[in-house]
């Protein structure tokens, strides 16, 4: 092939290869643009935007692929925010949702894994996953199933709420079930702080019965994080309940997926949460138990704590 045929291919495969799979800056800028426009804190967030921007620039991407550089992204990204992680499927089927409580595909059984009266009779509870439900919603069947399970267990001595490998899920959920522990108007309740609003956690309709002096034990993991941690630091923080097994994720920040396209999304954390004890929250450096054991061994050790308690 003459060798002006030869140069005028490589153009015409180069111009098509561009034009077939934007180059990773084109994605880090989207990245950016996502966290400057949504992320809680306005300032914040243009300092990562504009740092991340800065990382793009010098070329510290440009040789990944797609999921390649989603990885490269996150891990660059969740030191900062607990939150932030990148994903690329292939298709763009994520959509931005706002802080504050939101929808989530229902959790098998309302993330209620297991109700069970263990011997000693002590009640253990187990979730998967804090269901959500509105509290306008007088036939709620996440609340159903909820109050159903502290029927079931309302007669125990003493309770265990085990939220082991726990990844989250809706505000409404954590305060409504504090609320089955403490009394009724308690100012315990994280505040959650967005842009352009303050949400509070603190249930519309507290629980009906709430038992103020059974002993509580909750169960957390390095897997337990979001929703289940905010369950855990409020009732430590009040002093209500005793933590029982490792440090927890320390993902305090709420937010929601971005669709940026091309197969890529960001979840970008729109809200943070401040306790009315404490006055902060739990971000990057989990929940300190205040038993400390490994994962498996949680469940035993609270045990034990719950048949010496009178």
């Amino acid at each position: 092939m003459p060798k002006l045929l030869r140069v005028a291919a490589l153009l015409l495969l180069s111009a098509f290869a561009a034009h077939a799979a934007p180059v990773p800056r084109e994605r880090v800028d989207a990245v950016a643009d996502a966290i400057a426009a949504n992320y809680f804190d306005p300032a914040r967030g243009k300092t990562i935007a504009d740092d991340l921007r800065r990382d793009a620039a010098s070329g510290k991407f440009d040789a990944l692929a797609p999921q390649a550089l989603a990885d490269a992204l996150t891990t660059r990204l969740r030191p900062l925010d607990r939150h932030f992680r990148v994903r690329w499927e292939g298709t763009g089927a994520t959509d931005t949702q706002p802080a504050g409580p939101r929808r989530h595909s229902p959790p098998a059984n309302h993330g209620i894994a297991t109700v069970e009266t263990l011997p000693g009779d002590i009640g253990h509870l187990r979730l998967s996953e804090f269901a959500h439900f509105e509290f306008g919603d007088a036939n709620a069947p996440e609340r159903a199933a909820i109050d159903a399970a502290l029927a079931k267990l309302a007669g125990t001595r003493a309770m265990i709420v085990d939220l082991r490998g726990c990844r989250g899920g809706s505000p409404s959920m954590v305060g409504y079930l504090a609320s089955a522990f403490v009394a009724p108007g308690a100012d315990i309740y994280n505040t959650f702080h967005t842009r352009t609003q303050t949400l509070s956690e603190a249930p519309d309709t507290p629980y009906a019965t709430p038992r103020t002096q059974v002993p509580l034990y909750v169960l957390v993991d390095k897997g337990t994080a979001s929703a289940a941690e905010s369950f855990a630091y409020t009732l430590q923080s009040a002093k209500r309940a005793t933590i029982v097994g490792e440090r927890s994720a320390g993902a305090a920040n709420p937010g929601g997926m971005t669709d940026l396209g091309d197969g890529y999304s960001v979840f970008v954390s729109d809200g943070s949460p401040v306790n009315p004890i404490t006055r902060t929250n739990w971000e990057s450096t989990g929940i300190a138990p205040d038993v400390v054991t490994t994962s498996d061994q949680a469940l035993d050790a609270a045990l034990r704590l719950a048949r010496a308690s009178r």
